[in-house]
């Protein structure tokens, strides 16, 4: 798949990246909800599962719910059984804003709107004065109680407003958008008062309007997210945007030609920093069935108030949060975030890392039985992606070829255990390159794509199990302000840590592994385990 070209002001948003409170990276110690207590007692450090080998010291009792590759950060459109009650709830507490609120900053007022649950302010932000703002002052415009939203919530809005594809007449204001007898009427209906009017820019055509978000774009660190509504046909805007990627097999509407252009349509695109965009500010606080909650802490579900667990959100109709972990309701088993990866139409064996009470889905493959997801064992030097804990309960942890061999800093000629399980060893490059090969054959990559709002990375049925996923790698390199890290490639490249060596696999189409030096050992990658 080609990955769009970056546009002179304006790129295109192919991922974006988490959203979520940050929290810890503990580990739950489960007795009997996932393995009896009978079954699990053994001399060994580890136990494996279910993978179909007779030899397995462990069943696994996890249901095929708790398996699966469901998406517990998807608010789902279940309506909630009689079972289901919410996890916390409040009774007396602070009120969301309504009316209006004033800056204590500089004084100024604005008016603000309840759409579904979010509180918006209905106007944009002026703060001094500034009415447009770079991304880093945008990240600072927004007054207490209220904060930059996150293209998540951005998306929230744009589906409440019935979609990309009609959200923007929704939220045009009703005058001051340009119109004519051969282009149309481009004012709008604005049926929730979020009042969105043309902003001009400066170069005679004017008439667009966009909405920084708090996000980066994760296929270009360079680059941040904002929410567009479609300029005027004859704006030159036009003129900076990338044209979708042909190859894609599916996408979001793209706010990319004046020839299909349309008052009703919005879409996520990325701006330089430098690019000067408006702000909309979102209250902290939701509202949740009349109750105000604080996005920080809780969500909302079918107007009902839950806890974030790790973090994160999780569908409440199918998951339970306890002692910080999500416990599939059906079957009181514990679940695991990493696992919105697996393919939910495989059975998969259960392994067990002693060490810290970890469990990990396998999956057999030409005889081969390989961990289905990253190992996440915790070592003194280890990292999680952009170094948020919260990271971690999907990449799993990273590592650098020396810290996978536990300090040894000789390859070896065979297998070793390295940093893996006792039971199980770190893969070779030769039991990578013969599954990588297979790739023709069998499709090993996830079809989840973290903070994929587009839908524009891939398309992957991830046939045989193997669950691959590009979290992209980290470099380490010395400048005069010492050692600085960049993260690269963010769902467009892996790094796979082979016992032998370190090697890149490069974009979703290709199948091939490109070594990496790792003399300088400052090259951070995933590592999956094979059981012995």
């Amino acid at each position: 798949m080609k990955i769009p070209k970056i546009a002179r002001l304006l790129t295109l948003s192919a991922a974006l990246p988490l959203t979520f409170a940050g929290c810890g990276d503990s580990n739950p110690t489960i007795s009997d909800p996932i393995v009896s207590e009978e079954s699990s007692s053994s001399s060994s450090e580890s136990s494996i599962a279910g993978d179909g080998d007779s030899s397995s010291s462990i069943k696994s009792e996890v249901s095929n719910a708790s398996s699966s590759s469901a998406n517990p950060s998807s608010s789902g459109a279940q309506s909630f059984s009689s079972s289901v009650e919410p996890e916390s709830s409040s009774s007396a507490g602070p009120s969301v804003p309504t009316g209006s609120i004033t800056d204590s900053r500089d004084g100024k007022a604005y008016k603000v709107v309840t759409i579904g649950t979010q509180v918006w302010t209905a106007e944009n932000m002026s703060l001094g004065d500034s009415s447009l703002y770079v991304y880093e002052d945008a990240l600072k415009a927004c007054p207490e109680g209220f904060h930059l939203p996150s293209i998540e919530e951005f998306n929230t809005l744009v589906e409440y407003a019935g979609g990309h594809g009609i959200a923007g007449k929704k939220l045009r204001s009703t005058t001051g958008w340009p119109k004519d007898e051969a282009l149309g009427d481009w004012n709008g209906t604005d049926d929730y008062g979020f009042n969105a009017k043309p902003i001009t820019l400066g170069n005679g055509t004017g008439t667009d309007e966009n909405f920084w978000s708090r996000d980066r774009n994760y296929t270009n660190y360079e680059t941040e997210n904002f929410l567009k509504l479609d300029p005027f046909p004859t704006s030159t805007v036009y003129d900076d945007l990338p044209q979708p990627d042909k190859d894609a097999k599916r996408y979001a509407p793209f706010c990319d030609s004046r020839n299909n252009a349309s008052p009703d349509r919005t879409c996520f695109v990325s701006g330089e920093p430098d690019t000067r965009l408006s702000v909309r500010c979102l209250s902290d606080l939701l509202d949740c069935g009349g109750k105000a909650i604080n996005y920080k802490e809780q969500f909302c579900q079918d107007g009902a108030a839950y806890d974030l667990c790790r973090g994160r959100k999780y569908d409440a109709t199918k998951y339970v949060c306890k002692d910080n972990n999500l416990y599939d309701r059906a079957t009181d088993s514990y679940y695991k975030y990493a696992w919105i990866a697996l393919n939910a139409d495989m059975e998969y064996g259960l392994y067990l890392d002693k060490r810290d009470n970890q469990y990990y889905k396998t999956i057999k493959i030409d005889g081969v039985t390989w961990f289905a997801e990253n190992l996440k064992y915790e070592i003194e030097g280890s990292i999680c992606h952009e170094f948020n804990p919260i990271h971690c309960d999907f990449y799993g942890r990273f590592y650098t070829h020396k810290q996978v061999l536990n300090g040894t800093e000789e390859i070896p000629s065979g297998k070793v255990q390295g940093i893996c399980p006792e039971g199980t060893h770190v893969a070779t490059y030769n039991e990578y390159a013969k599954l990588i090969d297979a790739d023709k054959k069998y499709d090993l990559i996830s079809e989840y794509t973290e903070d994929d709002y587009k839908g524009t990375i891939h398309v992957a049925e991830n046939s045989v199990g193997f669950s691959l996923i590009y979290p992209g790698f980290c470099d380490t390199y010395e400048t005069e302000c010492g050692t600085e890290e960049s993260w690269k490639h963010v769902n467009l490249q892996t790094h796979l840590i082979a016992s032998d060596g370190v090697y890149a696999i490069k974009d979703w189409n290709n199948s091939g592994l490109f070594r990496r030096d790792i003399a300088d050992d400052k090259v951070y990658g995933s590592v999956r385990c094979i059981v012995d």
